[in-house]
């Protein structure tokens, strides 16, 4: 991944203008489950040894650049992302975990693959179709995903305000990155499964964190960037 816009550490008060904030989006690598087709969520699998090197690609592509922050789910498939990630790195990162960051809730899907789903629960599909507002069984919508979500972020952009200035990293799952996206962006919901990260992909949004509306500065600027070694 080739890009010219590193720039220098900065302290917040050498800022004399808004200041530009990078996040990197990083879905964890590859598990088992994954490779089998099968719903993660909230279930703690562990990193495949495809999934190690996906992460280990990650942190060869980010190594040069100036990261002061790592946020990361609690779940240890992007707990071991981060921490491999941050090995990598030319200077000491450390690893904030929070849950908010976790994997939407797939419920009584959790472990399942789709055709297993269709199978057992042919009635209850709507989430496929109608995921604002419909839940896999006893599982979350991506509206009870979005109350937990949005707060993360918004600590995470006060932090982006107190930091060094530098860029921030965001290890996470496929549907929390999909609806923070969405929700940034202003993408309908309905567009949630058009949204694609791949395991041990690197996206990038940036934003202005010293704004009011901080969505509305907000730019993707990088989509599911992967290594071809693992398509």
């Amino acid at each position: 991944m080739t890009d010219n816009s590193e720039q220098p550490f900065v302290t917040e008060k050498e800022r004399s203008e808004p200041y530009v904030s990078r996040l990197w989006l990083v879905r964890h690598g590859e598990t088992d489950w994954n490779r089998e087709g099968r719903l993660c969520g909230h279930q703690d699998v562990s990193l495949s040894s495809t999934g190690e090197m996906q992460a280990r690609w990650v942190g060869a592509q980010l190594n040069s650049r100036p990261i002061v922050a790592v946020y990361a789910s609690d779940l240890q498939r992007t707990v071991k992302t981060a921490e491999l990630l941050a090995q990598q790195h030319s200077l000491p990162l450390t690893i904030q975990t929070q849950s908010a960051w976790r994997e939407l809730s797939f419920g009584e899907w959790e472990g399942l693959t789709y055709a297993e789903i269709a199978a057992r629960y042919p009635d209850q599909l709507d989430f496929f179709t109608k995921p604002l507002h419909s839940s896999p069984p006893g599982g979350e919508t991506l509206a009870e995903l979005l109350q937990r979500v949005q707060p993360a972020f918004a600590q995470l952009v006060r932090d982006a305000r107190t930091l060094p200035a530098g860029e921030l990293v965001l290890v996470s799952h496929s549907g929390v990155l999909r609806v923070l996206v969405c929700s940034l962006l202003g993408i309908p919901f309905e567009r949630y499964w058009q949204l694609s990260f791949a395991y041990g992909s690197i996206s990038a949004i940036d934003f202005l964190a010293d704004v009011e509306d901080v969505a509305a500065t907000t730019t993707l600027s990088l989509l599911n960037h992967q290594s071809l070694y693992f398509l």
